[in-house]
């Protein structure tokens, strides 16, 4: 198995689910103290659900005070992990992994047409497919598109011009609401997907490490298709068995030694005692 993920990139990948549900929750029973976007009185243009509440099961907090209360805590929490995280992914280079490359459109077309089984193939896809990339790249936009119309709504005088930025209070809370609802969007889609398509990226967004045969590109895998992890050919896993070649004894058999090559040539007798005359009658 491979690492896949950063640890970083685990812990505010589940932070953020955490800090997202809760602010979900508390800002759905924050609308249904006062569930429309117009002024009593007035109409709102891009809403038709005006005085339409959210279920009481999607709400969090209890009472409006105490919605407001998490809802202000968890801002905090996903904005300082939302900025561990970008800070992350840019200075470690996995942003490259989520910008949306050359060709973009095309790629999505046929992740799509792929889905939708006019394709047979996976498309080769790397990391992340193409849809994937674009909503990863999206959520971020997203988040801050939250933050900041989050405060234009709690700090409508001391930040004035944000409000008047956003079109006025009734505009900011407005897009902070459809801001919310596209995120939730993207969540859903992409748990959905997770569940029917890659369950393995559970495993690897929780310890880290992935195998490459569980990734859809390897599967084939569409939602509820091809779910099991693609076969491992044996050969592409298992070293071939060494076997050594045939020796040739004549390789390490040593050549018949010839005798006369090792040992000494006879020694003249007579050469010494003549270099020793010759000595003599030099010294006479």
């Amino acid at each position: 198995m491979r690492p896949r993920h950063h640890p970083v990139v685990r812990i505010t990948h589940w932070v953020n689910v955490v800090a997202v549900l809760v602010m979900a929750g508390s800002g759905l029973r924050i609308f249904n103290a006062y569930p429309a976007f117009a002024r009593k009185g007035e109409a709102f243009c891009c809403w038709p659900w005006e005085g339409m509440k959210a279920p009481a099961w999607l709400t969090f907090g209890g009472w409006l005070a105490g919605a407001r209360n998490w809802h202000f805590a968890m801002m905090w929490v996903l904005a300082v992990n939302g900025l561990v995280y970008l800070g992350f992914i840019w200075l470690h280079g996995e942003w490259r992994d989520l910008v949306p490359r050359r060709g973009f459109l095309r790629d999505a077309r046929e992740m799509a047409r792929f889905y939708l089984f006019a394709r047979p193939d996976h498309p080769r896809q790397g990391k992340h497919n193409a849809l994937q990339r674009g909503a990863y790249f999206a959520m971020p936009i997203i988040g801050a598109l939250l933050v900041l119309t989050g405060l234009a709504l709690w700090k409508p005088v001391q930040l004035g011009w944000l409000t008047a930025l956003f079109g006025g209070y009734a505009w900011a809370r407005y897009w902070h609401f459809v801001a919310m609802l596209l995120l939730g969007l993207l969540a859903v889609v992409h748990v959905v997907m997770v569940l029917t398509t890659d369950p393995y990226s559970i495993i690897s967004m929780t310890t880290g490490r992935y195998e490459e045969r569980w990734s859809p590109e390897a599967r084939n895998a569409r939602p509820l298709v091809n779910l099991r992890p693609a076969a491992v050919d044996p050969a592409a896993v298992v070293p071939a068995a060494v076997v050594p070649a045939a020796v040739d004894p004549a390789a390490v058999v040593p050549a018949a030694v010839d005798p006369a090559a090792v040992v000494p040539a006879a020694v003249d007798p007579a050469a010494p005692v003549a270099r020793h005359e010759s000595r003599g009658q030099e010294d006479r």
